[in-house]
């Protein structure tokens, strides 16, 4: 176990830990089986079998009284439709309970006892159909005779059977309590050992385990507590193979490349001391050139201002020439624009004039059938005329008897010359509405022929202000090129100028540098001192 890993002995620990626990969970287990065994025995068996035995002895005893009670040995005498049915109610009932008691027969000792009960509930019902038959024939002394000489050693036969299977089944369920009791007090003893067994494996792999780790532990510390006082010569010796041997090998390693570094930073401290002397003189030369760099690059930034300003004017220049184009391109653009909207409202204005003509034909044609209706009307109104008329005549023929009929032809009549009379004026009107048509059409013409001039007018107009914007167009790519140069010019100034300020910031920077490198060569060569004082003290 000596050569065991850190990691080996903490799962070994787990390891013994979790099969003590599986133990006691596997006793256990096989408690529980065995109480829930003894569980479904009582449950299905001792419990319903003593239920439903009882419940058979009870119809088995009223059976028999019942007989009894029939037979004259108790009050009340004959079968009655009432006991013919309480004969059937007990047996079916004791029936009922049999198959149920049988359902839940499990032991063959049971099985049999049951079967020798049958065997007497046979013979029991036998004579009993007997004694009843006699009954019935009234036979009554024989009937007393066989009730008193069979049918009653047969009940008592019976109801010791079934005291029987009572006990029989009593006893299986004190049986399986028993063993309920017997593995409940087992399972507590089994988890109690298996409990005290676990806490003391336990205990026992966490001595170990402390052990294994103090013990190096203590060397470790005592060894850092060497180191601190700067001793560098003293090595680890844990002689274990595990987790510690590869920290042994690790911090014997880093002894001896610390060692080794100090050794280097002894003699290095000395040569830091000379190069330090050197930069401080190379600094102060630096120092000086970067002054007289700092003087020329103010001088060079003056004048690219200069320059900038110039570029800057020029740029503001070409900016308002093209934007003078711009402007002059887009109003161009906007009144081809309207000229093209003025086209095609034009064209639009043309379209609705020769719809407006197509309409006012249409409405033409349309009074022209208004006024063939209106002929028709006229000569159905010259026939109605006529039709009073000959009523009329045939009323003073008639007499007194015709008097209502010739005021229903003279309304007629005076009908007839009304719808002539509008239809006269309607036919005046539609004469109207034609001439007024034809004079609208005529003027549509007219004014569509106006629209054909302006359009080709709108045309023309449109071609010039096309040229006009081309030109302008090709005008401002070239203001926009001059623009485009005259900000890169100016930009390249700026930049320069920019630039030279970031020049002279950074030869302020750098003189400001070298001023604090100075400073810092100084710090520098202390610390070398200081280097120097503090690696001599380490023991290697």
């Amino acid at each position: 176990m000596k050569n065991w890993t850190l990691r080996q002995r903490i799962l070994a620990s787990f390891a013994v830990i979790i099969a003590i626990m599986l133990l006691m969970v596997v006793v256990s287990y096989s408690r529980l089986l065995k109480i829930e065994a003894s569980e479904s025995s009582v449950r299905d068996d001792a419990v319903p079998g003593v239920y439903y035995s009882s419940m058979i002895r009870g119809a088995w005893v009223d059976s028999y009284l019942q007989t009894q009670e029939l037979l004259g040995l108790k009050e009340g005498q004959g079968i009655s439709s009432e006991d013919a049915a309480d004969y059937k109610a007990f047996e079916t009932r004791l029936q009922e309970q049999m198959t149920n008691y049988r359902n839940t027969v499990t032991t063959d000792e049971d099985r049999v006892e049951f079967a020798a009960f049958e065997k007497d509930h046979d013979n029991y019902m036998q004579i009993q159909d007997q004694v009843l038959d006699l009954h019935k024939r009234n036979l009554e002394a024989d009937a007393v005779k066989l009730f008193t000489e069979k049918l009653t050693p047969a009940w008592y036969t019976g109801r010791m059977k079934l005291n029987d299977i009572i006990g029989e089944n009593k006893r299986v369920a004190d049986q399986a309590m028993a063993n309920i009791d017997e593995a409940v007090a087992a399972a507590k003893v089994s988890m109690f050992v298996s409990l005290l067994v676990a806490v003391l494996a336990a205990g026992a792999c966490g001595l170990l385990l402390m052990r294994a780790i103090m013990a190096p532990m203590n060397r470790i510390v005592k060894i850092l507590e060497i180191m601190r006082t700067g001793d560098l010569s003293s090595r680890l010796n844990l002689d274990r193979k595990d987790e510690f041997g590869a920290v042994e090998t690790g911090f014997n390693d880093m002894m001896t490349e610390l060692t080794s570094l100090v050794s280097q930073a002894q003699r290095s401290s000395v040569q830091v001391t000379t190069s330090v002397t050197e930069i401080a003189a190379t600094s102060k030369q630096q120092q000086a050139t970067a002054t007289e760099t700092a003087a020329t690059t103010t001088e060079i930034g003056a004048t690219s201002r200069e320059i900038a300003a110039t570029s800057r004017d020029l740029v503001r220049t070409m900016t308002e020439v093209s934007t003078a184009a711009d402007q002059a391109s887009v109003l161009a653009g906007s009144g081809q624009q309207g000229l093209a909207r003025m086209e095609d409202t034009m064209h639009s204005v043309m379209g609705a004039a020769d719809l407006v003509n197509a309409k006012l034909a249409i409405l033409n044609e349309k009074a022209g059938n208004i006024n063939q209706v209106v002929v028709t009307i006229v000569k159905v109104a010259d026939q109605t005329n006529l039709l009073s008329l000959n009523a009329a005549i045939e009323a003073e023929k008639a007499g007194e008897y015709g008097r209502g009929f010739a005021v229903v032809a003279t309304e007629v009549r005076r009908l007839a010359d009304q719808t002539a009379v509008a239809t006269y004026d309607i036919e005046q009107m539609v004469r109207e509405i034609q001439s007024a048509v034809s004079a609208g059409v005529m003027g549509m013409d007219k004014f569509s022929e106006e629209v054909r001039r302006g359009m080709a007018e709108v045309q023309q107009v449109g071609e010039q202000l096309s040229q006009i914007i081309h030109q302008v167009q090709a005008l401002a790519p070239r203001v926009l090129m001059v623009n485009e140069g005259m900000q890169a010019q100016a930009t390249g100034a700026e930049q320069i100028n920019h630039a030279l300020v970031q020049l002279g910031d950074a030869s302020s920077q750098t003189v400001e540098s070298l001023r604090q490198a100075s400073f810092a060569i100084d710090e520098l060569s202390q610390v070398a001192v200081g280097l120097r004082s503090g690696v001599s003290r380490f023991k290697v």
